[in-house]
């Protein structure tokens, strides 16, 4: 019996999608978020539907879009240990009110951010509220 390979499998991209990814073995959202300056917020934003809230349903040969026209942040950084969304947004050079603007996924007193996380650092705001 032939095997058929529909859309859904392959992942459906929003029509403005300005680039995207084929999922590979071992890949994690985190992964590929920092492998393709991508923020993870940005990431399941634009895969909502797609990946799911603990993004454990990616597969292989999987096409996800990384950001959308308009909205797509590449300016990122890895959080890690001992990383605060302050010394981040020094670091960047932007204020604390972009960083968090850009990634609404994050509080405002910061602490819920983990080891691993993409973060953008953009000085321009690109998550656009309704």
């Amino acid at each position: 019996m032939p095997t058929f390979i529909t859309a859904k499998c392959l992942g459906i991209l929003p029509k403005d999608c300005d680039r995207n990814v084929t999922v590979r073995a071992m890949d994690t959202c985190n992964g590929i978020s920092a492998a393709q300056s991508v923020s993870t917020y940005q990431l399941a934003a634009v895969n909502n539907g797609t990946i799911d809230f603990g993004c454990d349903n990616l597969f292989i040969g999987q096409i996800i879009c990384l950001g959308l026209s308009g909205q797509d942040c590449d300016v990122t950084h890895v959080m890690e240990a001992g990383d605060t969304c302050q010394s981040v947004a020094d670091a960047a050079s932007i204020p604390l009110s972009t960083l968090l603007a850009n990634n609404p996924n994050v509080n405002s007193n910061c602490d819920n951010v983990y080891a691993g996380e993409v973060l953008c650092t953009a000085s321009e705001i690109y998550v656009k509220t309704a």
